[in-house]
C-alpha cells in the first residue's frame, strides 16, 4: 500500500489508514499525531479526550487556526472481515480516485488530518494551531471538551466538507433523537400453521444523511417495512439494522412469523422486488426458513407503524431550494428496544418543529422519544477577511452553503467573534462502503491552502 499516489499528503493519508480510529477509539490517532509533533519539536498539547493541538510558528504573522477531526464512520459489506478496533483500512487506487476495500474510505475526515500535517511538515512561513478532534462522527466530544484557552486565533479553516474547490459558508444544526419502547414478548396462539423467515433487504447505496439525503437513495429500514405490510399477518420476533446517527441505513434485517403459505409469500416478494429494483438498481431481497419461533414482540404491529409512518429525508428547502431540515432513522433494534433518528436543519423553528412532531408520534405508538444531544449550525461572518483571502488565492471557487453538521458551529460558540470557512477536497458516498476521494481534488486543496499561506 506505501506510496499508492506520489504525493505527500498521499504518505500521511496511507499512514493515517493503517491505524484504527472508529469514533470514540481514538487514542491510537492520539499517538501518532504527538509521535509526529515530537519528531518534528512542534510544541503540543494533548488531553483525556483524545484531542490534539500541534502549534507551529515559522513566521510573525497572525496565527490561524486548521481544524479537522480524527475520527472516521466504520461501515463494512456483509463479506467483510475487517475488524476495525486493529486492521487497517486497505486503499485501491482507481484512475483519479481512492477508494477502501469492502469498507468505508475514512477520507472523512482522515484526508483533512493528512492536509494539515502536510502544511506543519513543509516548509511554509507560518503561524498554525492545527486542532484534531475526536468524536465527531458521534457525540463531538472532542469539540465541547478542548480547552479552547490555548488558541490564540480568531479564524478557521476547517477542512471538513465534501465539495472540491469551494468554500463552505453555512451548515446544518444537528439533533440525536433516541426512541424507546417496551420489549415484553408474547407467545402465538395455533401455532400449526405458523412458518417463520429470515428477510433481509440490502444492496441500497446509504450513505452520509446529510449530503447525500436528497439523492433518493432509500432507506431499508424503510423498504423492509413497506415489505412487511403486504404480510397481513406478519408478526415480528426481531428488526435490526443501520448504524450511526448520520448514516442512511443500506442493510435492514427481521425475523417474522406468518400463517401465509410459502408460494404465496415468494409471490409477494418477488412482485416486491421487481416493483423497486426500478429505483434501487442493486436491490437485494433475500428470505430462508427459519426454526419456527412462537414469541414474538408485543410491540411488532406499533413498530411497524411507526417506521411506516416517519417520512425519511428532505422535511423542508428554501425558496432557492437549498434543504433546511431532513430527518434519517439510522439505527433500529426491536430486541432491545430502541432507534436512532439525526435530525438537521439551518433554521431553529424547523429543528423545533420536527422534534415536536416526532415525540407526537412517539406518544401515538406508546413509545418515549426524546433529545439525547444537539450540535449548532455555523455561519461565516459577514464581510469575512478570511473569506476574501481564500478567494483570492483560490482558482475561481465557488461559495455554498450545505446541510452537513460540523464542529465548527461549537468552535464559534466557544470562542468569542471565531471566523470560520471549510475548504475540502472532493468526497462522494461518505458513511459507505462506496467512499471515493478524488486525487486531484485533494492536490488541488493541498496547492491551495499552501498558496494562501503564503500570501
Amino acid at each position: 500500500m506505501n506510496n499508492i499516489v506520489k504525493n505527500s499528503v498521499f504518505k500521511f493519508f496511507e499512514e493515517i489508514s493503517k491505524i484504527p480510529r472508529n469514533s470514540g477509539d481514538e487514542k491510537s490517532m492520539q499517538n501518532y499525531l504527538v509521535n509526529f509533533a515530537i519528531s518534528r519539536n512542534l510544541p503540543f498539547y494533548t488531553d483525556e479526550f483524545n484531542n490534539v493541538i500541534i502549534f507551529k510558528k515559522t513566521a510573525n504573522v497572525e496565527p490561524i487556526i486548521l481544524q479537522a477531526h480524527t475520527d472516521m464512520v466504520c461501515v463494512k459489506s456483509p463479506k467483510s472481515s475487517v475488524d476495525f478496533k486493529k486492521d487497517p483500512i486497505t486503499l485501491i487506487k482507481k484512475g483519479n480516485f481512492l477508494k477502501a476495500k469492502e469498507t468505508s474510505l475514512g477520507a472523512d475526515d482522515g484526508i483533512g488530518v493528512a492536509l494539515i500535517l502536510d502544511i506543519l511538515d513543509s516548509d511554509i512561513p507560518c503561524n498554525i494551531e492545527a486542532v484534531f478532534t475526536s468524536e465527531e462522527e458521534t457525540t463531538m466530544q472532542g469539540a465541547y471538551k478542548i480547552d479552547v484557552k490555548k488558541l490564540k486565533s480568531k479564524q478557521m479553516i476547517c477542512l471538513d466538507g465534501f465539495d472540491g474547490n469551494t468554500i463552505l459558508t453555512s451548515s446544518a444544526s444537528f439533533v440525536d433523537f433516541y426512541v424507546t419502547f417496551n420489549t415484553d414478548r408474547f407467545m402465538i396462539e395455533n401455532t400449526n400453521q405458523t412458518k417463520t423467515y429470515l428477510l433481509s433487504i440490502s444492496g441500497l447505496e446509504g450513505g452520509h444523511s446529510g449530503f447525500d439525503i436528497d439523492k433518493d437513495r432509500g432507506s431499508s429500514h424503510k423498504l423492509l417495512v413497506q415489505l412487511l405490510t403486504k404480510i397481513d399477518d406478519a408478526k415480528l420476533v426481531k428488526f435490526y439494522g443501520g448504524h450511526n446517527y448520520n448514516v442512511i441505513p443500506s442493510r435492514s434485517e427481521c425475523v417474522f412469523t406468518t400463517n401465509l403459505p410459502e408460494k404465496d409469500l415468494k409471490k409477494i416478494i418477488k412482485y416486491f422486488y421487481i416493483t423497486n429494483k426500478k429505483t434501487y438498481k442493486n436491490l437485494k431481497i433475500k428470505c430462508s426458513r427459519q426454526l419456527n419461533q412462537t414469541i414474538v414482540s408485543k410491540n411488532s404491529q406499533n413498530f411497524i407503524n411507526f417506521v411506516k409512518d416517519f417520512k425519511q429525508g428532505v422535511q423542508f428547502k428554501d425558496e432557492n431550494g437549498y434543504i433546511v431540515a431532513s430527518q434519517n432513522l439510522s439505527e433500529v433494534n426491536l430486541e432491545k428496544g430502541f432507534m436512532k433518528i439525526g435530525l438537521r436543519s439551518s433554521d431553529k423553528k424547523r429543528e423545533e418543529h420536527l422534534v415536536k412532531n416526532l415525540k407526537i408520534l412517539c406518544e401515538k405508538y406508546d413509545f418515549v422519544g426524546k433529545v439525547l444531544d444537539s450540535q449548532p449550525a455555523f455561519n461565516t461572518q459577514e464581510n469575512s477577511n478570511l473569506l476574501k483571502k481564500l478567494i483570492k488565492t483560490g482558482n475561481n471557487p465557488k461559495q455554498t452553503k450545505m446541510h452537513i453538521a460540523v464542529e465548527c458551529g461549537i468552535f464559534q460558540e466557544r470562542i468569542k467573534n471565531l471566523d470560520v470557512v471549510i475548504i475540502s477536497p472532493t468526497i462522494t458516498d461518505a458513511h459507505s462502503v462506496n467512499e471515493t476521494l478524488d486525487i486531484q481534488s485533494t492536490i488541488d486543496t493541498s496547492n491551495w491552502l499552501k498558496n494562501f499561506l503564503k500570501n
